[in-house]
């Protein structure tokens, strides 16, 4: 496991609604494909699969050890952070091609990405100098830089776009950042070594998985309190769903999903994605299913939200990251 050219070893995870969800299946519509992109952080790369087939249909050379991805709000672009070039590598999701690179400060080392609700603005975690960068898209240039707590990792937008909250792996807090103003408003203290954090889409609560102290805490995003916390092994992200009446949290070790009851706050299931060295990184969850990067086992795992079976495993570069769908 590796993050940062191997010095670090975190990751993000998404959370879905599982129960109360619409049906979902992990294959693609007919007539249209969807792309599966994943960040493959050893290779400097990012595999291009279908989200039809489940095959490679494209490796796209980027820059040094490849993190976080996302994709843009109207499907046009992927956008990802190349923590070892300080730099963002730019995707024209329909030719499959680099369509540019986006400079940023030396020392910056991005890991995590998010994306404004509107599409107007791309928020970067600055690892390096304890940061977020804010780009315009359309520029596609830095226009802020935002002091953080120390060692950010990964961040979320609030659904309406107002907030960001960054989890600081190396302080142990969560930033929430004002959009507007482009400053950190609040600081939360989380649990040891928060690597993912997520919104839930009502905007009221904020998951962090804390991979140290083996466990999610869950913040009320009103008041900024702390107001539970959930056990899970080595966990390495969070995220929510279309409802977000379920969290699926990537368990770096033991090679599982661990899927929580956000109503209950309690452990529902445990999905078994492989044995011990399969390493779950990070987690993206859609419509179609949850998709799952599986560093020590070089591969995606792709598991259908409603019986939680792994339908499909996918070959990928070496140490695969990141992971965001079309």
């Amino acid at each position: 496991m590796t993050i940062a050219a191997g010095c670090l070893a975190i990751a993000l995870s998404l959370t879905v609604g599982l129960a109360g969800e619409r049906p979902t299946s992990a294959t693609a519509s007919a007539g249209h494909d969807r792309y599966i992109f994943v960040t493959n952080q050893l290779d400097n790369t990012v595999s291009i699969i279908s989200g039809s087939t489940f095959k490679v249909v494209a490796t796209v050379p980027v820059g040094t050890s490849p993190a976080g991805v996302v994709v843009s709000r109207d499907g046009r672009y992927a956008y990802i952070a190349d923590t070892g070039s300080d730099a963002l590598s730019v995707i024209d999701t329909a030719t499959h091609a680099l369509a540019t690179t986006i400079p940023l400060p030396p020392g910056s080392h991005p890991l995590g990405l998010a994306t404004s609700p509107d599409g107007r603005h791309l928020y970067v975690a600055d690892s390096g100098s304890n940061r977020v960068s804010v780009i315009d898209t359309r520029a596609r240039r830095p226009v802020a830089s935002v002091p953080v707590g120390t060692q950010p990792v990964s961040v979320a937008a609030t659904p309406d776009g107002t907030s960001l909250y960054v989890a600081d792996s190396g302080s142990g807090t969560v930033s929430v950042v004002d959009t507007r103003t482009h400053q950190t408003v609040r600081t939360i203290p989380a649990g040891k070594f928060p690597v993912g954090v997520t919104v839930a889409p009502d905007g009221r609560s904020v998951y962090v998985a804390n991979e140290l102290s083996a466990n999610v805490t869950v913040i009320d995003a009103r008041s900024g309190a702390v107001v539970g916390t959930v056990s899970a092994p080595s966990p390495f992200g969070v995220a929510t769903g279309t409802t977000g009446s379920r969290a699926y949290v990537t368990d770096l070790g033991p090679g599982t999903l661990t899927v929580i009851d956000t109503g209950t706050r309690k452990v529902s299931h445990r999905v078994t994605l492989g044995p011990l060295g399969t390493d779950p990184f990070t987690v993206e969850v859609t419509q179609h299913g949850i998709y799952v990067t599986d560093q020590g086992a070089n591969m995606l795992s792709v598991v259908d939200a409603r019986t939680l079976h792994v339908v499909a495993t996918v070959a990928t570069g070496t140490s695969p990251y990141g992971v965001a769908i079309t």
